[in-house]
């Protein structure tokens, strides 16, 4: 443990060292030394899971997404480190892991924890680039304004996502029902939530994430001439699923296919998954047990609908890009935060450490690479994108980062990579709400026999191991995809080298869909996983 904690202040005297060495190069001459390099075009989309043409979806309709594909590399093994938008974003902004952040929650700011830490556009910014974004690139409330980004991007108001009459009614009117039964309590924010989803006969621009796009837009005018990194943020198809009627109309929800895997892994613990309850808190779903056909073709019809929608959005930001005559000096990349559960197990979230939660979609289109219109199946992880695009225009790698450039891909997308991806979540069937420990407020709400039958259930499969206050607070899975297998320990934060509270293998060749854990009838390869898994914590 002290070694542990040894290495982690090495750590953070490194990156203490790079925001000294990154200040030093923020110069006005380091404006025109980059003049002549490559712009970079920085797309984040909210909880969207690899559903597109591209990876193999025919279902779902993404040409804009399928297009850029074709003109760069498509990561087929991407992962997330930390299945949850904040977390998530941090550590590709970062380029560090979630406990070198000391990531708690969903609301634990980089800056409170690791406060001297050098961020992507940061980095960007002081080597003489204009740093910008336009939506959601951070999470809220963690967006870094005055340190990462050269000013400010005037958005116009994002408005009203609802748009029916109805809609607004009922949201109006659960948000009533919620204080006065809950009070205002920020753990509770979400109690009374609106509809699950809406279909109207809008315009792209009357919704937020038509209006990011109009300023993404705006903002690459302005930018021309000029060396970027522009972030450019999508929030669908975050909950609720709520787009235009023209994207709904492209799914008949009869036809779509749901998945082949709704119950939960056989042999595996329930502390690995949860209950849905950022879904459960809205209308038009029930509160408690299983979804119905029904309701699961029309939730996946909302999600894919959404999808459709963001993909025209950032098809109009690219159709700017080439009307500017930005596209042959701009790196291009879009990525999705996490994935999602589409019904899986019977979950409608993300917040686990399966493969559908972790792996997430990633491209790369960049001018110069030779892989252009190929897919890899290379493992690699969100905090490699950061060392990657510094090596892309010729930037100074800060010595912190934790990721490994994935440039020789772009060359060779076939060449032996990294041999394992690493992803985290805290006990998911306690902690599925904002990753936060559950809160006595959260216990006297309509979860409430929820949480009791869950704590039931960890107590009857843990028997004297079980702790509520270690489960609820210390409690982490970490989870390592290898070429073959997905390995999860359960293990005490505090206490790594102990015995796991429980194991997961998944053996991808075959079983690719996670459907029964393997740990116990395979010892040997369940060992190896934990022994490399501790190697790469420590």
């Amino acid at each position: 443990m002290f070694a542990r904690v040894l290495r982690f202040h090495l750590t953070f005297l490194c990156v203490c060292a790079t925001l000294h060495e990154t200040h030093a190069a923020d110069k006005p001459a380091s404006a025109k030394a980059a003049r002549n390099k490559p712009n970079v075009l920085f797309i984040a989309i909210d909880d969207l899971r690899p559903e597109l043409g591209c990876y193999g979806n025919q279902e779902v309709k993404t040409p804009h997404l399928d297009q850029l594909a074709s003109t760069g590399l498509r990561f087929e093994r991407a992962y997330t480190q930390y299945a949850i938008c904040g977390p998530s974003r941090a550590c590709m902004l970062t380029g560090l892991r979630p406990d070198t952040l000391k990531i708690e929650e969903i609301d634990t700011f980089f800056r409170n924890t690791v406060p001297d830490v050098v961020t992507l556009p940061q980095h960007f910014k002081a080597n003489g680039y204009t740093s910008l974004y336009v939506g959601k690139v951070f999470h809220a409330g963690q967006t870094d304004d005055a340190i990462s980004w050269s000013h400010k991007v005037n958005e116009l108001p994002k408005g009203q996502e609802y748009k029916l009459p109805e809609s607004i009614a009922t949201a109006k009117k659960r948000r009533e029902e919620s204080e006065a039964k809950y009070g205002r309590s920020e753990q509770l924010q979400g109690m009374g939530a609106d509809p699950a989803w809406e279909s109207a006969d809008s315009g792209d621009s009357e919704y937020p994430d038509g209006r990011t796009a109009d300023a993404a837009i705006a903002t690459l005018r302005e930018l021309k001439g000029k060396p970027f990194f522009l972030g450019v943020g999508f929030v669908k198809p975050h909950l609720p699923f709520v787009a235009p009627k023209k994207y709904f109309d492209l799914y008949d929800p009869a036809k779509l296919t749901l998945t082949d895997t709704p119950n939960p892994p056989q042999d595996a613990p329930s502390i690995a998954r949860h209950s849905s309850f950022e879904l459960r808190t809205r209308t038009l779903v029930p509160t408690s047990g299983p979804i119905d056909e029904r309701s699961s073709r029309e939730l996946l019809r909302a999600y894919y609908a959404c999808a459709s929608f963001v993909d025209a959005q950032i098809g109009r930001v690219l159709a700017e890009l080439d009307a500017l005559g930005l596209r042959e000096n701009t790196i291009v990349v879009v990525w999705g935060d996490h994935g999602w559960h589409l019904g899986e197990y019977g979950i409608w979230g993300k917040a686990t450490n399966y493969e559908v939660a972790t792996r997430a979609p990633l491209i790369v289109s960049a001018p110069t690479m030779a892989a252009k219109g190929k897919g890899t199946r290379a493992l690699v992880e969100f905090v490699d994108v950061y060392p990657t695009l510094c090596e892309l225009v010729h930037l100074p790698v800060p010595h912190a980062l934790e990721g490994k450039s994935f440039v020789p891909l772009l060359k060779d997308p076939e060449q032996k990579w990294k041999g394992a991806a690493l992803s985290q979540f805290p006990s998911p069937a306690l902690r599925e709400w904002a990753a936060r420990p559950l809160s006595t407020a959260m216990r006297g709400t309509y979860f409430g026999p929820v949480i009791e039958a869950v704590e039931a259930r960890l107590k009857l499969e843990h028997g004297a191991r079980y702790d509520a206050e270690l489960f609820n607070n210390h409690l982490m899975g970490y989870s390592i995809r290898t070429d073959r297998y997905r390995y999860t320990a359960w293990l005490d934060r505090r206490a790594l080298d102990e015995t796991p509270f429980a194991e997961e293998l998944y053996d991808h060749d075959n079983d690719p869909h996670e459907a029964v854990n393997v740990a116990k009838a395979n010892p040997e390869v369940t060992k190896a996983h934990l022994e490399q898994l501790r190697a790469q914590l420590k």
